[in-house]
Formats: structure tokens, C-alpha cells, sequence
């Protein structure tokens, strides 16, 4: 079992941390009968949900909260009517490390219309993109929304207690890394969460996929640096500390998701960490777009959801 030592690069981004928490923003609580986000509130994006999902409710879409001083560092929140003491689900986007946002179709749609029927807080993150940032600072700017939700949680009627991290692949990566080892996250001042998602990530052992044919967008992410592999890779970072996850896994993904997820799970067990893999007759995109409509692989992972809430 290999103990991960703190790198210096870790103790920079603690220092990075503590700047972004003495930087962030707390909403004043507001009469139970206006939103809480008014600021933030979107007339529109809240009609079309309301239309497109009734299911739902009344909930209003909050769009584009900051969480840095970076134009990237937002998240949207789909806010249940009179929520109190509402579990939240933190979702963030695929796209390659280099592409995607919060609001794609396939991100937020169906996945924050069932869970907020269900009473959830549903919030959708960005962050800052490749090449401009790596994999190690999106996975800091997703510690920071955690840590920045945290803080303001409650003014919204959430719990931050009962928080759900979950990621769709190359966000699942970001969320397998936080989860693998906590302490990433706990440099931007992140409390535990209460478990994390993982949707069909390649990326949870870095060195295997540099070390095999891989496509060369993992060059222009990862690099050639190995220690840089290690430092950003989940099944490396794994620690005691590691929280519970739930793999998802595309029987159809030709690059062996459902094997990846196999092999995180073993290394997982080595260090007490509680995972889950659940593998789906589903293409890639359809773990993704099909969450929150698929009724039996919605109904999986919301079983894993709630066993920990």
C-alpha cells in the first residue's frame, strides 16, 4: 500500500486555498418567501425548466455564482421550491479537460429534474480549461465551488452535510481525484462530502494510459512528467481518507471503462475505501444524457445516493 506524501505543489495549493476561502462570498439569508439567489436568478432558464420538467415543481435556475475571480469559476443552482435541509448534488461537466459547460443539455437537464422533484439542491459547475490550467488546478476550482457551497449551503435551505460530488468523464476524473484522496479538496477549505459519482471516466490510472497507445489529447493534459501522472491520477491518490464512490461504467466504451473501474475498485479495497461499480448496456453519451430519465439506472444510482445521505 504506497502512503502519498504531500507534494510541494499540494502545500501551494493550500496556500492558494486559504486565499479563495478568505475571498468567499456569503449570501444573506432572505424572507422565506423570495429566493435566496434573486441575485442570481434567471426569468427564463427557470420558465423553460418549469415548462420542460413540471415534475420538478417550482423551482427557480440561479445561474453563473462566482466562486473565484476567474470568468470560468461559476456554478448554476436549480433551487427546489421552500427547500429545507435539502441533500445537494455537485455535478461537473465533461468535455476533455478542454471543453464543455455547465449548462450543456446533456449535464444538467434530466439529472437536476429528478433529483429536484426529489427535493434536492441540483448545482452544475464550471471551471477553468485546458490548456490554459491543467487537470491538478480544474480539480482545485472544483475544491473551491465545493468549498464556496459549503459556505453558503444553508442560506439556500441545503445541507452541506449531505452533499454528492459527481462527475462525467473527464469530470469524473476531477471527482475521482477529490474523492480519492479528501486532503486535495481540504486545501481550498472543503469539509468531507458524503460520497461522489463517478460517470464513465477513463482517466482513473494516469500512468497506465501514458504508458499504453493512448490519444494525444492525454499528451497535451497530462504531459511527460510521471511524477505529474501520479499527482493527477485517482487510483494513485488513493489514501484511508478516500470517500465512499460509485463507478459507473459503458459496457460499449471501447476504452474499457468497466476494466478501469475493476481495477480502481481492488485498490480502493486495499485502503478501506468503500466502491461500487455499476456497469450499463449504455453508450458513453447515454450514461450521461440518460441519467435522471433511464428509470432502472437512474433508480442504481439513487439508491447509492441516498444509502449515504
Amino acid at each position: 500500500m504506497r502512503s502519498k506524501p504531500i507534494s510541494k505543489s499540494l502545500k501551494a495549493r493550500i496556500l492558494a486555498g486559504a486565499l479563495v476561502m478568505s475571498c468567499a462570498l456569503q449570501i444573506p439569508a432572505a424572507a422565506s418567501t423570495e429566493n435566496p439567489l434573486r441575485d442570481y436568478y434567471s426569468g427564463i432558464l427557470t420558465e423553460h425548466f418549469r415548462n420542460n420538467y413540471p415534475q420538478s415543481g417550482n423551482p427557480t435556475v440561479n445561474v453563473d455564482i462566482p466562486y473565484g475571480q476567474d470568468a470560468q469559476q461559476k456554478y448554476d443552482v436549480y433551487l427546489p421550491a421552500q427547500a429545507y435541509n435539502a441533500p445537494i448534488i455537485v455535478m461537473i461537466h465533461g468535455g476533455g479537460w478542454t471543453a464543455g459547460d455547465k449548462q450543456d443539455a446533456d449535464v444538467a437537464a434530466a439529472k437536476s429534474a429528478y433529483w429536484v422533484s426529489k427535493g434536492y439542491i441540483f448545482i452544475s459547475v464550471n471551471h477553468r480549461l485546458a490548456p490554459q490550467t491543467g487537470p491538478l488546478q480544474q480539480a482545485d476550482d472544483v475544491a473551491a465551488a465545493l468549498a464556496h457551497i459549503q459556505v453558503n449551503a444553508a442560506n439556500w435551505g441545503g445541507n452541506s452535510h449531505k452533499m454528492i460530488l459527481m462527475g462525467y468523464a473527464s469530470g469524473g476524473h476531477l471527482a475521482a481525484l477529490l474523492s480519492s484522496n479528501p486532503t486535495y479538496a481540504a486545501a481550498q477549505g472543503t469539509s468531507a462530502w458524503a460520497g461522489t459519482v463517478v460517470l464513465d471516466a477513463v482517466a482513473l490510472d494516469v500512468p497506465s494510459i501514458m504508458n499504453a497507445n493512448h490519444a494525444s489529447l492525454y499528451d497535451q493534459v497530462f504531459g511527460q512528467d510521471q511524477s505529474f501522472w501520479l499527482d493527477a491520477s485517482p487510483e494513485q491518490s488513493l489514501s484511508s481518507s478516500g470517500l465512499p464512490i460509485l463507478l459507473v461504467c459503458s459496457q460499449q466504451n471501447q476504452s474499457d471503462t468497466c476494466g478501469r473501474a475493476a481495477s480502481f475498485k481492488y485498490d480502493a479495497e486495499q485502503h478501506s475505501v468503500p466502491a461500487t461499480i455499476s456497469q450499463q448496456a449504455l453508450s458513453p453519451d447515454q450514461i450521461n444524457s440518460a441519467l435522471g430519465s433511464s428509470a432502472a439506472y437512474t433508480q442504481e444510482v439513487d439508491n447509492f445516493i441516498q444509502s449515504l445521505l
